[in-house]
């Protein structure tokens, strides 16, 4: 997964990614790794997942920091989701009837 590009929206910074589908667990990495980054710098805000239409997974910081700070955080964020895919797999169940032998 990439980031694409970062955008100010009122009080928020969103970076918008490739990402078309996050799975829980992945979201929930991203935001412990990411609270220990924004815990060192100072920022007591937080961040969220919003998904827009054909765009891509927007990642919402929940605050605007300083440009050198802003800057920190993005890399930080780059480097934690760059190992994920963009799009993951998605598994698909299917469940068939039990096949019964003759004699049982």
């Amino acid at each position: 997964m990439k980031i694409l590009r970062r955008e100010k929206i009122w009080i928020h910074a969103h970076f918008v990614t490739d990402c078309m589908y996050l799975p829980d667990h992945r979201a929930r990495e991203i935001r412990r790794k990411m609270a220990r980054v924004l815990d060192r710098l100072g920022i007591v805000f937080g961040i969220h997942f919003d998904s827009r239409g054909d765009e891509g997974l927007r990642i919402v910081l929940e605050c605007i920091p300083f440009p050198e700070t802003m800057a920190q955080i993005e890399s930080a964020l780059a480097a934690t989701i760059e190992p994920m895919p963009a799009r993951p797999r998605r598994t698909k169940v299917k469940i068939e009837p039990e096949v019964l032998e003759m004699g049982e």
